[in-house]
């Protein structure tokens, strides 16, 4: 991974989060962060979460609707520092409850 660092200058990374009746970014149609928002651990163990200069692109966020449909949040990390990804890690997963399940569909990394 050093060697694919030192010779990219960008990268980007798409995670998916499929999701049944559990919200994991918005907690409405405001589609604002909630404070329950999902947080992600790039490889070089920082922490990107809402509300920071990291904080992923999000064209799509659908899991706030409870509708006993899947849906799905889209997020998409591009960065200028490819030291950052791959995401290591994602963490405030929702607890589920008896009637609500996720999944997650991590993309690879793209290094530019």
């Amino acid at each position: 991974m050093n060697f694919i660092h030192l010779l990219s200058s960008e990268a980007v990374q798409h995670i998916t989060i499929h999701c049944l009746n559990a919200p994991v970014w918005a907690a409405g149609p405001s589609l604002r962060p909630s404070a329950k928002a999902v947080g992600f651990k790039a490889w070089t163990g920082e922490k990107i979460q809402a509300g920071d200069l990291l904080e992923p692109l999000i064209p799509r966020d659908d899991c706030w609707i409870r509708d006993g449909r899947w849906h799905q949040t889209h997020f998409i990390f591009q960065t200028q520092d490819p030291n950052l990804l791959p995401i290591v890690d994602v963490y405030n997963l929702p607890i589920t409850e008896p009637d609500s399940r996720y999944h997650l569909e991590v993309g690879p990394v793209c290094f530019l």
